[in-house]
């Protein structure tokens, strides 16, 4: 792919200052690779930089490790290293931002209440895919509040299905985490229901043909999620973030129950 000049040269600038150089970086930095080693003297006149700022400026590109410094007859000569470091500094980047993402998302839920506390409004995240359910479900878990659900056993995704008995359950349980369950009739609802007592839950039946779950839902804490693992449709999941969302869903839930 051929670029003409102007373009390389925005194309090596945007690069660099995405890897966190000042456009004062970048200026030095580029002028070291055109013309090789240069004092700061020299470098005042083969930059835009002002002459007061060059010096700071080389010198935190040593610290960079994109030039080091020597003398010469008295004087500091700044010499650029191998571009190759940038790749060291893109790694970098990518491990920071790696870092942030974790931290933002351990993090995100309490920033969410406080904006709907702030706004009064339900925040709503969408999730896809066998991963992006299985964060619906970890949800529960964060929020380590009592969870009531409308659950359906028979027509859930095989390997989701495996997922949320094996080692979802385990979590819940191992985090005292209670369920109080409605459950459609199925071939897996009699195994389900054996096991309330182990896993901490308390479940009522319903007639499948009567009610015909789609889809799963959980109410915990200010919190409503709803998720689709029906087998051969598309794995997804909401989380309503509200208390009064949650609450209504909640009285809905006890009213049903009372009547079972």
């Amino acid at each position: 792919m051929n670029f003409d000049r102007y373009t390389y040269f925005y194309m090596i600038n945007e690069v660099l200052i995405n890897l966190g150089l000042s456009e004062e970086e970048v200026d030095v930095y580029t002028s070291l690779l055109n013309s090789g080693g240069q004092s700061a003297s020299q470098l005042s006149k083969t930059t835009k930089v002002k002459r007061t700022h060059i010096y700071n400026i080389a010198s935190s590109l040593v610290k960079r490790g994109l030039v080091s410094q020597n003398k010469t007859n008295g004087t500091t000569i700044f010499v650029p290293l191998s571009p190759d470091k940038l790749l060291s500094l893109a790694h970098d980047k990518k491990d920071e931002a790696e870092r942030i993402e974790s931290t933002l998302e351990a993090v995100l839920p309490n920033l969410k209440s406080k904006y709907n506390l702030a706004e009064n409004k339900p925040v709503i995240s969408f999730y896809e895919g066998k991963e992006g359910v299985k964060k619906v479900y970890l949800d529960t878990i964060s929020e380590a509040k009592p969870i009531l659900a409308l659950v359906e056993t028979t027509k859930v995704d095989l390997e989701m299905y495996k997922w949320v008995t094996t080692e979802y359950v385990k979590m819940r349980v191992k985090n005292d985490i209670p369920v109080k369950a409605i459950v459609a009739s199925g071939l897996k609802t009699k195994t389900y229901i054996g096991l309330d007592k182990t896993e901490l839950r308390e479940t009522k039946e319903v007639p499948s043909d009567k009610f015909p779950f789609e889809n799963e839902i959980n109410i915990y804490g200010n919190k409503v999620s709803i998720i689709n693992h029906k087998k051969g449709s598309k794995l997804l999941g909401i989380i309503i973030d509200n208390p009064i969302v949650a609450n209504t869903f909640r009285s809905w839930f006890h009213l049903t129950w009372s009547r079972l």
